[in-house]
């Protein structure tokens, strides 16, 4: 190899390597993982990344399935899960270690995408203007480290497309100026396959860029008739329907995956404050879900200004990028251009999602200044280059490289300070071999193919998933990507907020966690009707206890079983309406009980009395105006503060922990749950009694034709079912369409029930072999439109091919072409 091409590798080399090594100084700047004693598991990546990380590493090794899993709230589809949270080819490196050191893993994935995101920019910006490998370095830098990247390491499934934006970018200019577009359609297929949220986003932007371009390419001096763009419109538009169809094998089942869910459309005229708008274009003064993340260093913000004011770009260019930038800062600002960026979702935590976006274009205005100046009359260039000497501009390009990673690291390291603190990576650590340990107590003890467990604790804060690493079946999830149904009928019966796309299991409910089979509970102390277990006690005190009353898969129903879960109501409403429906009889499991209110204080109290032989139930009813982020503090008896009343925490609370033959009084007080705060305007409670013999009339009659599968596996369930007359059995799994039923091998149809909360199959008398087998809906019809897309971009490979041998077989082939 010669000395240029020494030169060369070597400058990729330091490209790639420098933000990766400013990753690991900030780690021991911070104190952070695996430099240091924080962990590097922040806040979703904590809550709900290594979780899945953990699930996708063990389907890689051949364990359980890519496309179902009963691990989060009774079963889901798990290919959006796949697809938004694990796509990313760089997750394979999860391969190399074990299961103990995935967050190592996940910090050389950061790692990598960093490297890669400064390679694609630098490449990008030297293709595009003409930079320096200097200049292109600390650019590219910038944007690498810009603050939006910092903040988002906690979330590295959005950094993948980081490292296509400037590709797509390069693409859109080479299909204005050569009318190219099957490179940008393959762009866009990895785009999409990558991870499907963020490839919206970033289509979306193309959209508005391409005509950036445009704009550019015709102020620049060419002159183009409207055929020609009609043409680039028409050729952009195929690349991108193109791009689709490639990746239609993840992308249409993903799409079918995601649909009934909803967002919150509560759209706020301002996602912030004016304030928090100006600091977020100052060096550390990042704030979470204040201020947007448009800061990407000194340097850019100044040369964008040049070029703003540089009589060397047309005016009317300027004017338009001008706007350009203010739009990308208002879609950071305005709630509704928020909401058309996420999806029409308002988001859920991690504020300003598209302020990488006016970091890119910051940075392109930028390097056109240099571009700019570049290109410039060239006395003026051979006058500078008399004046500095190559030595003296090699150190000021280098001084400017330095200054570029002392500002950035600074303003990294604020960042940092706000984001990685108060969970350590020992304690992480320990918690996990403590589960696992406790959960093979379990699996010993019970070797069941079918039961569900779940807890009303967990590693810190919102990890509501550890079903799905661990390997147990538990109610909790808490993902963007699982099943509406499950979620919106758990959450009805009490057990989160109604309305929220996650559910919590924070407090044991008798009847419900019986007839979905939640035979074990980790809590504090035994709830009313369990009974305690010999499985160690985790060091936090809490205990786990047995369900004797758990019922298995499916039971046998009479009655109207597709009755919709009422709208209106409460908790205690819909379960005995749930109840009554499953044994076509009306039935009072529940039963509202005396509660004498006296408040003082700012507190609300009341005296509570529970019947004999009963559990007492309590229900925070929030106000009208609380709003999901307005906690109370709610106890019984003087006991533990509870934080109730929130997103992820509005459930059906025991009073008494003993059922007695005698009757109790209980008082339960409401506090405001912020010093000095109050308790929001309208709260209330709702009060009512689980009627044991009632309870125990229906359990007795229930279990007595009991579907208990022997084989019980994500996406596979088998057992043999006896049915005393035709029947139709209730089964305890979220309909999904995905799902196939087969009884003595006949195929047999599967039917919602309780607005897809649950399944039934309908099953003549005797007994019966049923199996049930699960593929994503949508995955074959993407598998045949992913054939279509590979057709048409060998059809145009071939055809191009064959339009370059005709011009080089061309007599005229040579001859100059005048640039339309």
């Amino acid at each position: 190899m010669n000395k240029n091409g020494c030169r060369t590798l070597l400058f990729w080399a330091v490209c790639f390597t420098l933000p990766i090594a400013m990753l690991a100084v900030q780690s021991v700047w911070a104190g952070t993982y695996p430099f240091g004693a924080q962990s590097f598991l922040a806040d979703d990546l904590r809550y709900q990344y290594i979780d899945f990380f953990t699930w996708y590493r063990s389907l890689l090794c051949g364990q359980g399935s890519i496309f179902y899993s009963f691990a989060q709230g009774m079963g889901s589809n798990t290919w959006g899960l796949y697809s938004y949270y694990l796509a990313s080819p760089f997750n394979l490196v999860t391969l190399l270690f074990d299961q103990n050191h995935l967050t190592l893993a996940i910090y050389v994935i950061v790692a990598l995408k960093l490297g890669c995101m400064q390679l694609a920019m630098t490449w990008y910006l030297k293709k595009r203007f003409s930079l320096s490998p200097a200049w292109a370095l600390t650019l590219g830098l910038c944007y690498t480290w810009s603050t939006w990247t910092v903040t988002n390491l906690r979330n590295p499934l959005w950094l993948d497309a980081l490292i296509i934006l400037p590709l797509a970018a390069w693409r859109c200019h080479r299909l204005i100026i050569g009318g190219s577009f099957a490179p940008l359609a393959a762009i866009v297929a990895i785009d999409v396959i990558t991870c499907w949220y963020m490839a919206y986003i970033t289509l979306l932007f193309l959209c508005l860029f391409v005509l950036f371009e445009l704009a550019d390419h015709i102020t620049s001096g060419a002159r183009v008739s409207a055929r020609w763009v009609a043409g680039r419109a028409g050729r952009f538009t195929f690349a991108i329907v193109l791009g689709l169809l490639l990746s239609s094998w993840t992308f249409v089942p993903t799409v079918l995956a995601m649909l009934g869910g909803s967002g919150s459309s509560q759209i706020s005229p301002l996602a912030t404050t004016p304030h928090a708008i100006l600091l977020g274009f100052l060096p550390s003064q990042w704030a979470p879900d204040a201020v947007p993340q448009f800061f990407a260093g000194i340097i850019p913000l100044v040369l964008s200004a040049c070029f703003l004011l540089t009589p060397k770009v047309d005016c009317k260019f300027r004017l338009l990028s001008f706007a350009c930038l203010a739009f990308m800062a208002a879609s950071s600002i305005f709630g509704a251009l928020q909401f058309v960026w996420c999806g029409m979702r308002v988001p859920n935590g991690f504020y300003s999602r598209t302020a990488f976006l006016f970091t890119f274009l910051l940075i392109w205005t930028a390097a056109h200044y240099l571009y700019a100046r570049a290109t410039a009359e060239k006395s003026e260039e051979e006058t500078a280059r008399r004046l500095v000497s190559p030595i003296a501009k090699n150190a000021a390009l280098t001084a400017l490289l330095l200054f570029a990673c002392v500002d950035l690291g600074l303003n990294a390291h604020s960042a940092w300070e706000k984001i990685y603190y108060n969970y350590t990576q020992e304690q992480h650590n320990a918690y996990v071999e403590e589960a696992d340990v406790q959960l093979a107590q379990i699996k010993q003890a019970d070797t069941d193919p079918f039961y569900r467990f779940d807890k009303t604790y967990n590693r810190i804060g919102a990890s509501f998933n550890e079903g799905i690493s661990h390997g147990f079946n538990q109610l909790s999830s808490y993902s963007s990507a699982n099943s509406p149904a499950a979620i919106r009928f758990l959450n009805s019966m009490g057990y989160s907020s109604v309305g929220e796309f996650s559910t919590v299991y924070a407090s044991p409910v008798l009847a419900m966690d019986s007839l979905l089979g939640v035979r074990y509970v980790g809590t504090w102390g035994t709830p009313a009707g369990y009974r305690a277990t010999g499985i160690e006690t985790p060091s936090n005190g809490a205990s786990i206890s047995y369900n004797p009353y758990a019922l298995s898969l499916g039971i046998s129903v009479d009655a109207n079983y597709s009755l919709a879960i009422p709208n209106g109501g409460n908790p205690f409403e819909r379960q005995n309406a749930l109840f009554s429906a499953i044994t076509g009889s009306t039935v009072e499991l529940y039963q509202k009980i005396d509660a004498t209110q006296h408040d003082a204080d700012g507190r609300l109290s009341w005296t509570v009395d529970v019947p004999a032989n009963s559990i007492g139930y309590a229900y925070v009813v929030r106000g009208e105006n609380a709003g999901s982020y307005s906690p109370v503090s709610f106890s019984v008896d003087g006991g533990p503060l509870i934080k109730e009343g929130w997103r992820f925490s509005n459930n059906v609370r025991e009073v008494n922990s003993q059922i007695v033959e005698s009757a109790t009084t209980h008082t339960v007080n409401i506090d405001p749950f912020y010093e000095g705060g109050a308790v929001p305007a309208g709260t209330g409670c709702l009060f009512y009694a689980l009627n044991m013999d009632e309870f125990t009339r229906i359990h007795d009659s229930l279990s007595q034709a009991q579907f208990v599968p022997n084989v019980f596996e994500d996406g596979h369930v088998c057992g043999i079912y006896t049915a005393a007359r035709d029947t139709t059995l209730l089964l305890s799994i979220p309909y999904d369409k995905g799902w196939q039923a087969r009884v003595d091998g006949s195929e047999a149809p599967i039917s919602p029930a309780f607005d897809k909360g649950m399944s039934s199959i309908p099953v003549s008398t005797g007994s019966h072999t049923i199996e049930l087998t699960y593929r994503s809906p949508g995955f074959t019809a993407g598998l045949l439109l992913t054939l279509v897309g590979c057709g048409a971009m060998a059809f145009i490979g071939i055809w191009t091919v064959r339009r370059r041998r005709r011009n080089d077989a061309s007599p005229t082939a040579s001859a100059p072409s005048l640039r339309s």
